[in-house]
């Protein structure tokens, strides 16, 4: 559908194009004149070029924003009856067949609770204070590490308080990407 909508976006662009640079004049013995007749198809051109321009980069959007909702959502189809359920799903509600539970994927990226550390006995006492709160440990620039990652802002700055009030580390919130290149990559 995308690929049907980019070539009616190219169609339209060059029948706008053909249409503005027709000549709609006829020699006469006096000279040129404006003939009515080329003109009205000049104008047809035109509509109609635009018409398909529009009706292009319509398709060409509506398809490309299917394509990633639904490389984002969080279902899948179900194997017995191919209606989308939600990963986790472990029993089909359209078709009521026990489906095998998919895990979520591990984040690579996402906000973390950045923890500036020595790279001696503190970054171990660090470590020691994340596992104890139940959280992940990924490392960070330097000798720093992280509690994290996580999807949002919000559960970071809740990891932040509770090392804080349970643990009495300071940390900060921090996004933690995959290609600024800042941060070792996580293991799998």
């Amino acid at each position: 559908m995308r690929a049907f909508g980019v070539i009616a976006v190219i169609v339209g662009v060059l029948m706008v194009i053909g249409a503005l640079v027709m000549d709609v004049s006829v020699p006469s013995g006096l000279g040129r004149v404006n003939n009515l007749g080329l003109m009205a198809e000049r104008q047809n051109y035109t509509i109609i070029g635009g018409i398909l321009l529009i009706v292009g980069i319509l398709m060409a959007r509506k398809s490309g924003a299917q394509a990633s909702v639904e490389a984002n959502s969080d279902t899948r189809p179900c194997p017995a009856c191919a209606e989308l359920i939600k990963i986790a799903a472990t029993k089909c509600r359209f078709c009521g067949e026990a489906v095998e539970a998919v895990p979520e994927p591990k984040l690579k990226h996402g906000w973390v609770a950045s923890i500036p550390c020595r790279p001696d006995e503190d970054r171990t006492r660090s470590e020691q204070a994340v596992i104890a709160l139940g959280l992940p440990v990924v490392p960070m620039d330097g000798a720093n590490i992280g509690a994290g990652p996580f999807a949002t802002k919000e559960e970071a700055k809740a990891a932040v308080k509770r090392l804080s009030r349970e643990q009495s580390i300071h940390a900060s919130v921090d996004y933690r990407d995959t290609v600024s290149g800042k941060f070792p990559p996580l293991p799998d």
